[in-house]
């Protein structure tokens, strides 16, 4: 959801700071105040294309910034998180607009690129107006909208699995019939396999053998030193050390020489314990010369291996297995196609029954759906409209087997006909809003704004249109441009624009209302005037359209 807004020099917006809250927000205004340009700098934002004739006249550039709540697991929060951007409990986005036509975009100040832009709010914010061809209308989408709608991901994800699997099979068949070799290809082939084979190979070998080739070279280093060490306490030492120590042992005793005394025979045996560990570091290591030669010459015929069939030990072994395959298909080529055929046959059996399994599902919850849909249609003043997902027979796919497509007919004794074909823009409005109530929040879009889709309705539909989008706002945040007081009754706040001329320039405010203000603006737009009777007419409606 949109948390904070922040728009400078964009049109005829000096500066405007507004922070929101979740639910439904109304904008009203008289017509030509200026709301649309509100929704274009969200446009803006979302990073719709730019044009410096948005920049205030006189000024170098123009900046929208929004700061938004991202929850955790959100598309746009995993957008960011794979790009590399720490996802706060508050997440801003900035764009500015020079006059130079640069455009610049920041993610939480820092800089980005106007396609992750895009990315990050493609599912944030819907904006949706009268014409908009949203992703409702979209009949490539009906599949996966009805899919979220059953929450059958584990069996579409089976379903997708099968295929990939039976799809792969396929490809590798159609390469082998392809395929053309001569018998210098043959043999090559299996000069590189028996290459393979013969360096019997173990996938992490090579970590261990530049292990023990790191340990010798740092012994290595020591070895001269320590032989030197235990020659010189051999030789030259150990004996006179010893004799030493027997001379102070033999002295008389007193309580002075019996310190001393203790402390030179605890510094000999100390000293002789020290040199015998020295001696078995020395004589425990057992790798010779020959042995580190073996060593560097395995990592050596590893590197070459490498060079040749991949970057590391799995992928040689992964390629030793395509080639075997590739001189099985030459020369068997017969068995191996009755061979691959019958793979391929036991996957698509198993892909076609979990792709039944799935339209079963489908079906069988399509028309739960219809119910669903149908019910708040009625909600919305639309008695005789009708809903259906068709589901008819596909071409195989890793989705299924099925093709859905979205019918309706607004209008009773009308055929059924595709959603994109459907009646006159306030029904589609009423429609379309009826479908987000329940796929919005099944898309993870975080803000649904309406930009005067109540044009031409009034009255009891425009209550129901009120209503239902104060439903919507129980699962995201919503907000509405509208001119009808019935639908800015039914939201939690409602802000004014108002255009005002300030010397030779026209200036566009936007402000939160308080209740009198709220009843007051309410009484203006269904009257025309503000008077005694107006606003208790106001009041009522606020107090009736909030229960």
């Amino acid at each position: 959801m949109i948390k904070h807004l922040y728009i400078k020099n964009f049109v005829l917006i000096d500066e405007l700071s507004l922070d929101f809250t979740n639910g439904f927000s109304a904008f009203t205004g008289e017509t030509g105040a200026g709301k649309s340009i509100l929704i274009d700098a969200i446009n803006m934002l979302c990073a719709d294309r730019a044009s410096i004739s948005l920049i205030q006249s006189g000024k170098e550039k123009a900046i929208i910034e929004g700061t938004f709540t991202l929850d955790e697991g959100s598309y746009a929060y995993n957008v960011l998180q794979d790009a590399g951007f720490d996802c706060d409990e508050d997440t801003t986005f900035t764009r500015e607009i020079s006059l130079s036509g640069k455009s610049t975009v920041r993610i939480n100040h820092r800089i980005a690129t106007l396609s992750l832009l895009r990315e990050c709010l493609k599912y944030e914010i819907d904006i949706h107006g009268q014409r908009d061809n949203a992703y409702l209308l979209n009949t490539s989408s009906h599949l996966h909208l009805l899919d979220r709608y059953l929450k059958d991901e584990k069996e579409v994800s089976l379903c997708a699995d099968l295929y990939n699997a039976y799809h792969t099979l396929t490809v590798e068949k159609e390469k082998a019939l392809q395929d053309t070799y001569n018998e210098n290809d043959l043999e090559y082939f299996r000069y590189q396999i028996n290459e393979i084979e013969e360096a019997d190979l173990k996938e992490d070998e090579e970590e261990e053998l530049q292990k023990k080739e790191k340990e010798y070279r740092t012994f290595k280093n020591s070895l001269e030193k320590l032989n030197n060490i235990i020659s010189l306490y051999d030789n030259s030492l150990s004996e006179e050390f010893y004799d030493l120590n027997k001379m102070v042992q033999n002295l008389d005793e007193t309580e002075q020489i019996e310190k001393i005394q203790s402390s030179v025979n605890d510094s000999y045996y100390n000293l002789s314990d020290a040199m015998d560990q020295i001696r078995d570091i020395f004589e425990g290591f057992d790798m010779s010369e020959e042995d580190i030669n073996a060593v560097e010459e395995r990592l050596f015929l590893i590197q070459k291996l490498k060079r040749k069939y991949g970057h590391t030990i799995a992928d040689i072994l992964e390629e030793h297995d395509s080639l075997v395959q590739r001189v099985e298909a030459m020369t068997h080529k017969q068995e191996y196609l009755e061979k691959i055929d019958k793979k391929i046959q036991k996957a698509y059996d198993a892909y076609v029954r979990q792709a039944s399994v799935l339209s079963q599902i489908r079906k069988k919850g399509a028309a739960k759906l219809d119910q669903e849909i149908e019910y708040h249609l009625k909600g919305l003043m639309l008695e005789n409209a009708r809903f259906q997902t068709e589901i008819k027979a596909s071409s195989p796919s890793n989705t299924g087997s099925d093709k859905v497509e979205f019918l309706v007919s607004m209008n009773k004794g009308e055929a059924l006909k595709p959603l994109t074909r459907t009646a006159s823009g306030g029904e589609i409005s009423r429609l379309m809003l009826g479908l987000k109530v329940i796929f919005t929040n099944l898309q993870g879009i975080g803000t649904v704004i309406f930009d005067e889709i109540d044009t031409g309705v009034s009255g009891p539909v425009a209550t129901a249109i009120g209503r239902k989008m104060q439903e919507l706002s129980n699962t995201c945040q919503v907000f509405s441009v509208t001119h009808l007081s019935q639908v800015a009754a039914c939201a939690d706040q409602q802000y004014l624009v108002a255009k005002s001329i300030e010397g030779e320039h026209t200036r566009i405010s936007v402000s939160k209302l308080n209740k009198t203000e709220r009843i007051e603006q309410l009484a203006l737009i269904a009257s025309g005037e503000i008077t005694a009777a107006s606003k208790k007419a106001a009041g009522e409606l606020l107090e009736r359209n909030r229960k």
